[in-house]
């Protein structure tokens, strides 16, 4: 039996948006110190619908994204997971990361989201991974931005 979940984390950065929208946009996750060892454009220019990038984390895993959609309007931009070594235990993977203003203060709250799809009883672990790793990676761009 396939199943469809969704993950999401959020956190609000003491920062205008643009100024973490240049971290976020060109979907490098340079920010991400803690788990990404280096990232590289494919197929395509960078922020450019379509391009793709080959994540190699620290861990030796490498995965393949595919920019789909992405507004400097609106603050978001989402990509999907193409290809994956070692395998996922996913049978999709759609992200979205987005921004909103926060006008009181002038901050910012990310949100990213994670819709997957998955066969058998999985789904669980699939979540609870991507769960830890965007409190990580929220954690790494905090640091990026220099909030704590």
């Amino acid at each position: 039996m396939d199943s469809a979940t969704r993950v999401q984390e959020s956190r609000v950065f003491p920062h205008p948006i643009n100024v973490v929208w240049n971290h976020v946009r060109p979907a490098d996750f340079k920010f991400w110190t803690s788990a990404v060892k280096e990232t590289q454009v494919e197929g395509g220019l960078p922020g450019e619908v379509g391009s793709q990038r080959k994540v190699t984390f620290k861990d030796g895993t490498v995965q393949r994204y595919q920019i789909v959609e992405l507004s400097d309007l609106a603050y978001f931009i989402t990509y999907e997971m193409i290809e994956s070594n070692p395998p996922i235990k996913s049978s999709a993977a759609l992200h979205t990361i987005k921004l909103r203003k926060i006008t009181h203060d002038n901050s910012t709250l990310v949100e990213w989201e994670s819709d997957y799809s998955s066969s058998g009883n999985e789904t669980a672990s699939v979540v609870e991974d991507s769960r830890l790793k965007k409190k990580e990676a929220l954690q790494d761009l905090a640091k990026a931005l220099g909030s704590k």
